[in-house]
């Protein structure tokens, strides 16, 4: 606001006049500024364009990669190769590119000065082997082929450290929940993933990123699931397979039993129907497990299935 003071005359009322302004920047302030911007421009030219701020391969680190190839890995980041700046590397483009992975769940990657790029992958966790005895590979929770298995069973040769948490406990039937994969059918030595051969005949062949059905799933899990506890038996491998004519098959390998639960469907026999069958297998392998050969869970109301034992003295329905 400009206040105003009374004229010499009395009769009019001057305006008050301004101070002229105060000069805010000297000589020597516009020659430390120029001098700055100079050496600021200099600074980023020094940045962009010296071979310390470049980012080579050597240069980029991976931290969780255990089913991925790294080459196939390093092959996705096609821009390092040609040895770009550090500030042209854009970590969005490559969480895109490893995201493209199907062993890749998730991806981080942090680029730090002056030139150096760490990658995190969170890989999917397996939770068995799917084979069809030419090609094996790793499946997820979510029933995706992920991987090639032939890793993971170079892992599970080395020797356990000690025993599994979180082993799985039998429900009241004796059989092991849906989902639960504990010590698994075929799974050998402790540490390694359980395993099942599919020898159906597909009208397509599985490949990499291939979904089993969510009924086979269901199938896969609670069979590989049974071990000797769950089963009340004393044998100590087993192994198990599902083919076009028996369906779902789980051998004992040194006893020499064998136990067909028959195909699943939606309808005629959905895999709920497994701890039933379990329940039945349990009972019979109690009384008879020395000499039983073979037997088949065709659980009704009244019956668990018919039952062949080595002798041939006995067949029957229970």
């Amino acid at each position: 606001m400009t206040f105003a003071r009374q004229g010499r005359d009395g009769g009019s009322i001057a305006p008050r006049t301004a101070p002229p302004p105060r000069r805010r920047h000297t000589a020597f302030a516009r020659l430390v500024g120029a001098v700055g911007l100079v050496a600021l421009t200099a600074l980023l030219y020094w940045m962009l364009t010296d071979e310390a701020f470049t980012v080579s391969e050597e240069r980029v680190a991976f931290r969780g990669l255990t089913h991925a190839d790294e080459a196939e890995v390093r092959a996705l980041l096609g821009d390092i190769e040609r040895g770009p700046n550090v500030f042209r590397v854009r970590v969005s483009d490559i969480v895109a590119e490893l995201s493209t992975l199907t062993e890749v769940d998730a991806a981080s990657a942090v680029v730090t000065l002056p030139a150096d790029v760490s990658v995190t992958l969170d890989e999917r966790d397996p939770i068995f082997i799917w084979s069809d005895d030419a090609v094996s590979w790793l499946v997820d929770e979510r029933g995706m082929l992920f991987a090639p298995a032939d890793r993971a069973d170079e892992a599970a040769d080395a020797p356990a450290d000690g025993p599994t948490d979180g082993a799985d406990e039998p429900d009241a039937s004796g059989a092991a929940a849906e989902g639960d994969t504990g010590a698994a059918a075929g799974s050998g030595p402790r540490g390694r993933l359980p395993r099942l051969v599919d020898a159906r005949l597909p009208e397509e062949a599985p490949t990499e990123g291939t979904y089993l059905s969510p009924i086979d799933l269901a199938a896969m899990r609670q069979l590989l699931a049974l071990d000797s506890e769950l089963l009340g038996s004393r044998a100590n491998e087993f192994d198990l397979r599902v083919d076009d004519e028996d369906g779902y098959v789980l051998e004992s390998l040194d006893l020499g039993w064998r136990a067909l639960f028959g195909h699943y469907t939606l309808t005629l026999q959905p895999p709920d129907v497994i701890p039933a069958q379990v329940q039945c297998l349990r009972s019979l392998l109690a009384a008879r497990e020395q000499r039983l050969e073979r037997v088949r869970l065709a659980v009704t109301a009244d019956s668990c299935g018919t039952f062949t034992l080595i002798d041939n003295e006995a067949a029957g329905g229970g």
